[in-house]
């Protein structure tokens, strides 16, 4: 490792490890078996490399690599967890993956921070997360951007998900958005494998767009979210959200009155004002279009190291390669988290001396 390297803090905040519990009740309920080698599927969409199931492994990874620490999550995936891996009960599985990470940063405590694992839908899961959030044992919340399949499927725009962005705003705390393992379209994916190149992406930018034009940010103005993945697919529709917002119907008479946005301002305003994004891409020019979108000072790093195999190396040298002005990079790799998550209220030993 460099000196540059091992001198300056880098924190990912997209980052997934399945404890030993967890493993377990992969081995008990879904078959995964640790006499087989790696990676391992099910269901053609459930991926197990040794970098997401090998918490040693991992975290070694993830020390070469030159990360300074992470902020763990399970992706806000409640309900797959819930039906096919732990079998239980929204509120006990919550309860689960909320125990199983912080038993994880008691492991590792100089380098893992925690999220508090929430079902946007489901109001029961206040009573789960508040005492990890109001006691700062937790730096943010994280929910999937939807919930169900097909015809069932219920985005955040729904009033079902009102507890959350208030809860949010009132306790001024990050929702952090990640999209869940079966996404948007995904029949019309598998074949190809594309639910987790288009599909994922993707969802992220529907919940992203209806929150916007149903007018969640304007009735919620300090909440404060991020859509991992650079967004998805934010930047290449952003302009047409804004143009589609412009037009609205104007001229006709008796619109459709549920199919008129209700939003105050233009789409892209808010990527400027409640909208956070990661740098997981990788890709230069989706990191450029992101920090002209949304300004240098909404990106933060991240990786989705652990289900995504590639080393976080890979990030570090996009932001490096990319990023010419120092002090830039530096908001990337660490000032923008540790404001934004206030970690030095919710994980103080992953925070320099000199912060």
């Amino acid at each position: 490792m460099s000196a540059s390297q091992t001198t300056r803090i880098i924190i990912d905040t997209h980052r997934h490890i399945f404890g030993p519990k967890l493993r377990q009740k992969l081995v008990e309920n879904i078959g995964f078996d640790d006499s087989k080698p790696l990676p391992q599927v099910f269901g053609d969409e459930m991926f197990f490399y040794r970098e997401s199931v090998d918490v040693d492994y991992s975290m070694e990874i993830q020390r070469q690599s030159g990360v300074s620490s992470c902020v763990n999550s399970y992706g806000g995936e409640v309900e797959t967890f819930a039906q096919h891996v732990i079998k239980a009960s929204t509120v006990d599985t919550l309860k689960f993956l909320n125990d199983e990470s912080f038993e994880l940063r008691d492991r590792f405590p100089d380098e893992i921070a925690c999220m508090a694992n929430a079902h946007a839908l489901e109001e029961s899961s206040r009573d789960v997360i508040d005492p990890l959030i109001s006691n700062r044992e937790a730096c943010c919340i994280s929910i999937t951007s939807s919930y169900g399949a097909g015809s069932d499927q219920i985005f955040l725009d729904s009033p079902k998900a009102e507890w959350l962005w208030e809860y949010a705003q009132a306790k001024d705390v990050l929702v952090h958005i990640h999209p869940p393992l079966v996404a948007i379209g995904a029949v019309a994916m598998q074949q190809y494998r594309l639910n987790e190149a288009v599909g994922r992406p993707f969802d992220t930018a529907l919940s992203a767009a209806r929150m916007i034009y149903s007018g969640v940010f304007d009735k919620y103005p300090k909440l404060k979210v991020l859509f991992v993945h650079m967004g998805g697919a934010l930047a290449p529709v952003i302009c047409r959200l804004d143009w589609n917002w412009d037009l609205n119907y104007k001229g006709i008479q008796n619109p459709p009155i549920n199919k008129v946005d209700k939003n105050l301002h233009k789409p892209s305003e808010y990527l400027k004002s409640n909208i956070y994004v990661d740098t997981m891409g990788p890709s230069a020019s989706g990191l450029n279009a992101m920090i002209e979108m949304c300004g240098i000072d909404r990106v933060l790093f991240g990786t989705d190291f652990g289900p995504v195999p590639m080393s976080p190396k890979l990030h570090i040298d996009l932001v490096d390669d990319t990023i010419a002005d120092l002090g830039d990079r530096k908001k990337i790799f660490s000032t923008n988290t540790l404001a934004v998550l206030r970690l030095a209220e919710s994980a103080p030993r992953l925070v320099p001396r000199a912060a």
